[in-house]
């Protein structure tokens, strides 16, 4: 059965979100005390920062690490009150492919062969001693090329202080889960913008799966997230990745892809939603239950920002029934970051 053919019969069973959502008003703007680092290390202030995760702290001082999508490294960060710190710079890859990444490259993607180029960073979360980075597993947006640096996702073990306790671990096998999740796989390779092709820009650790969160393809008013063992995608070796994923649909509105994910203590993940490619769609954020998709809530919309993509948020707190989160900006320099203060509605009973 084709993807297309899947997204119809879904549509006639899942519900749509109200057409409409209360618009969220910040409860403080971050400021940056320094400016974080653009394309090049040491160049000029970022502009195009797409992914935040922060560790859990006992203190009022989170340690967090930022990505940008057109550089090849992360850098650290301390966020606390309302204050984000720029830190160390951490490099991902360098010139030129690892023989050290684990599982196979991909091949014979995209409309032409491109260089080893940026790391094309979209996503980063924190679980369990380990920050993971995923780069967007797509074609470049200009020529359609196959750059296999952009096609890695990282992890990089930190220790109780958020310093580096080891080697960034890389691995290929996203590529084999996202060629084997059916709904999706027919649009891996494809280009973003002329295509609908398969786009990674989420990444989020709930217990030992990981998951991938898609902005592209939209399917009739559906977003997808796919998820793995990460077990699976760093055990040691060549391998390809051989384990069927997990394939979920959720009701994100018309042309609306993940634009980041990020995950509560129970198991719920917040989705960032936006725009599948250029469209006119408001950003919104939306809470998902991986074990009831199709009962996603929508907790509000964003304000318009000309000129700026909601691209990144992270969970800065949970308290009760109330959600503290931060949201970034690729277009505003360092990020532009807002808190939001959200109600968080009780979960379903599993």
């Amino acid at each position: 059965m084709s993807p297309r053919l899947i997204a119809l019969l879904l549509a006639s069973v899942l519900p749509a979100l109200p057409a409409a959502a209360e618009t969220l008003t910040p409860y403080q703007r971050l400021r940056a005390d320094g400016d974080f680092s653009g394309s090049k290390a040491g160049g000029k202030p970022a502009v195009d920062l797409s992914g935040l995760a922060c560790m859990p702290a006992a203190t009022g001082t989170l340690r967090c690490l930022v990505i940008n999508d057109e550089g090849s490294f992360a850098q650290f960060a301390s966020i606390a009150e309302n204050r984000v710190k720029p830190g160390a710079t951490v490099p991902l890859i360098g010139d030129e492919a690892s023989d050290a990444t684990l599982g196979t490259p991909p091949r014979d993607l995209c409309r032409a062969p491109g260089p080893f180029a940026e790391f094309d960073g979209e996503a980063v979360t924190y679980a369990e001693g380990a920050f993971y980075i995923a780069g967007s597993h797509g074609c470049s947006r200009r020529k359609g090329e196959f750059r296999l640096s952009a096609f890695h996702l990282a992890r990089l073990k930190v220790d109780e202080a958020g310093a580096p306790s080891g080697k960034v671990e890389l691995t290929y096998r996203l590529s084999d889960v996202l060629r084997r999740a059916d709904e999706v796989s027919g649009y891996f390779g494809k280009d973003l913008d002329g295509e609908n092709g398969l786009n990674v820009e989420g990444v989020a650790v709930t217990g030992a799966t990981l998951w991938a969160g898609l902005r592209a393809p939209s399917l009739t008013d559906r977003a997808y997230l796919v998820g793995a063992p990460v077990e699976a995608l760093f055990a040691p070796g060549k391998a390809a990745a051989t384990v069927m994923p997990t394939v979920l649909a959720i009701p994100a509105g018309k042309d609306r892809g993940v634009r980041d994910l990020a995950a509560l203590r129970d198991g719920r993940l917040l989705a960032l939603v936006g725009p599948s490619q250029e469209q006119a769609q408001p950003y919104a954020l939306l809470l998902v239950d991986p074990a009831r998709p199709t009962g996603s809530r929508l907790l509000g919309t964003l304000p318009s920002r000309p000129g700026h993509k909601a691209e990144a948020v992270t969970i800065l707190g949970q308290r009760g029934s109330r959600l503290d989160v931060i949201v970034g900006y690729d277009g505003a320099r360092n990020g532009g970051f807002e808190h939001y203060r959200i109600p968080l509605p009780e979960a379903a009973a599993r």
